[in-house]
């Protein structure tokens, strides 16, 4: 039995001798531990937007329309784009510009409505008279070619006269027809073989002289032209003086 028990004993012992051997203690040092990369933020550059503040500045030169998607600097325009967004190239966009005026020149400007209240305070007779001359000069050549036989009108300052003033002599445009109670204040006469004329009985106040001529090489046109003349005149009392011409061709 004694021999039995210490024969247990010595396996047991062996056993553990063979296991203490066999552990080992495994130490981790901080820097033996995988590095993690670094990851940079990414940093957006901003975007420029383009602002073309070209307009009609003579030292500039012509206005360069924007393309409607608001191109940013440095990229190109899809110039086949199917919606629409972008124009054909800068020459087309510049030829529409160039096109636009005459398009909204073929568009009749529709007169004011007649005010009434404001010719009703004009005075439809007077004393006052108004002489001169008209005539078209030629710029090339200093000739004076007098207008013979040309009628002319005086035309009471407005504000109805004021818009036909501005958008139709100035500007160009085509307006709708004129009131016909504006003949009631309007003074009209004809110049005589040398270009003068007179108009008689007029009230005081501001007139726009009015007259047309035709004319042709002698006032330096290659085919007859028609000119309109147009000058803003003040009248008072006795007699006025007032010379209507133009340079032209």
């Amino acid at each position: 039995m004694f021999h039995k028990n210490l024969k247990y004993a010595l396996i047991s012992l062996t056993l553990l001798g063979v296991t203490g051997c066999n552990q080992r203690t495994i130490l981790i040092h901080p820097q033996s531990s995988i590095p993690v990369p670094r990851v940079d933020p990414i940093v957006t550059a901003p975007i420029v937007r383009e602002e073309i503040l070209i307009n009609k500045n003579p030292n500039l030169g012509e206005r360069i329309g924007v393309p409607k998607n608001n191109a940013s600097l440095g990229t190109t325009q899809n110039t086949n784009s199917s919606h629409g967004h972008g124009y054909e190239n800068v020459d087309s966009a510049m030829e529409r510009d160039r096109e636009a005026p005459q398009i909204i020149k073929n568009t009749i400007i529709e007169r004011m409505p007649f005010p009434v209240g404001e010719y009703n305070r004009l005075s439809k007779r007077g004393r006052s008279t108004v002489s001169g001359s008209i005539y078209l000069k030629n710029s090339n050549s200093s000739e004076k070619v007098m207008g013979k036989k040309v009628k002319l009108y005086l035309n009471p300052v407005t504000s109805y006269s004021k818009q036909w003033y501005q958008e139709s002599y100035l500007s160009g445009y085509k307006m709708s027809k004129t009131d016909k109670r504006i003949y009631n204040y309007l003074k009209f006469t004809m110049s005589n073989g040398s270009g003068k004329f007179n108009f008689f009985g007029v009230p005081r106040g501001e007139y726009y002289l009015v007259g047309t001529m035709k004319c042709a090489k002698e006032c330096g046109f290659s085919k007859l032209t028609t000119t309109r003349l147009v000058k803003r005149i003040s009248v008072g009392s006795g007699v006025t003086n007032a010379t209507l011409m133009k340079n032209v061709p």
